[in-house]
């Protein structure tokens, strides 16, 4: 089996049995080359009519191609590969999700795999489920949010899990290739991986990211918190623009202390909670999220933080009014706690 890349393309050479849902010659079938292309976003008109764009120009037809397209920068995909005793993997990944702060774009998340093992159809469909378990686990840990929601994929997402058409191994067919088996752990392994170190390289998320980040993933940009922290400011302070220069430096000092990105990323998980017992809105006897609020004000600035983190919570002025209860509370404490800091400094 060999393996093909340029900016172009990224392909597997051949004489497969492939399981895919890829939008050309998906399904089970016999193939000689599986192809990942690189197609513009723009593009328009059935898949098959592109295929036939790109390769019947080269003189080749579509017979034993199993095509998959995606807008991602192909340059950034993951091939990765692992050899042991009784089997050999290859598997290639290209995935992307958009801008990490703009909900509009979306790419796609494409994954081969190829194993030499003798597979049932049921072994490779085993292995199909997980691919997809590997894919989503390495969603969940980089926590992507689109339109205000963890995503688990894009629309356009699709798998292929590829054999040889005569095996190689010796040995009796392979029914089963659950994560409970070598070659089903080793695949999961290596798809989280692939799927964590492409998103990386092509949207720039890393599962390591600033507070402030994953905040501007859920609309909460930088812009927003210093309007919303100066809303409440008395009068209009000639050196206005100094000290909101001198407040983002603050929370820029203290979006990197663990203990604020703990406090803040909890009111992110305490939202998931609140829906699973089912409670709406505020309810009058919930305080945890003013503990939480209250927690990063005094932390950041003191018992002077405190007074301030009462009034927002009061007035809930901006971007406090559109937020959930545990969320509004935390970026409540945030600023009530970073404008009595900065205040402190510059006087």
């Amino acid at each position: 089996m060999q393996v093909n890349r340029n900016e172009n393309y990224i392909e597997f050479i051949g004489d497969f049995t492939v399981l895919s849902s890829a939008p050309l010659n998906g399904g089970l079938t016999e193939a000689k080359r599986i192809i990942n292309h690189k197609t513009d976003p723009g593009e328009k008109g059935p898949i098959r009519d592109y295929f036939r764009k790109k390769f019947l120009s080269r003189g080749e037809g579509l017979e034993g191609l199993v095509g998959f397209l995606t807008a991602v920068d192909v340059t950034t995909g993951f091939v990765g590969c692992e050899d042991w005793e009784g089997n050999s993997l290859k598997i290639m990944v290209t995935a992307g999700v958009g801008d990490p702060v703009d909900p509009r774009y979306h790419n796609t998340i494409n994954v081969i795999v190829f194993t030499e093992l003798n597979l049932t159809t049921a072994g490779m469909a085993n292995l199909f489920i997980v691919a997809t378990e590997a894919k989503v686990a390495a969603l969940r840990e980089m926590e992507i949010i689109k339109n205000g929601k963890e995503i688990t994929g894009t629309p356009t997402d699709a798998i292929a899990i590829a054999k040889p058409r005569s095996p190689s191994v010796p040995g009796p067919e392979v029914n089963f290739t659950g994560t409970a088996t070598e070659t089903g752990h080793r695949v999961y392994e290596l798809v989280k991986k692939g799927v964590l170190a492409s998103l990386e390289k092509n949207n720039g998320y890393s599962t390591d990211r600033n507070i402030l980040d994953r905040l501007a993933e859920r609309g909460i940009s930088r812009e927003r918190l210093v309007e919303t922290a100066f809303s409440l400011l008395a009068g209009e302070p000639e050196d206005e623009g100094e000290l909101e220069e001198e407040f983002l430096d603050t929370l820029r000092t203290y979006s990197c202390d663990p203990n604020i990105h703990f406090l803040l990323a909890s009111s992110f998980y305490l939202e998931s909670e609140k829906k699973r017992l089912k409670l709406k809105g505020d309810p009058g006897r919930l305080v945890a999220d003013e503990l939480i609020g209250i927690e990063i004000a005094e932390y950041i600035g003191g018992k002077n933080a405190l007074f301030n983190f009462i009034r927002y919570d009061r007035e809930k002025p901006e971007i406090l009014s559109e937020l959930p209860p545990f969320l509004d509370d935390a970026v409540g404490g945030l600023l009530a706690g970073v404008m009595t800091k900065t205040f402190e400094l510059h006087n």
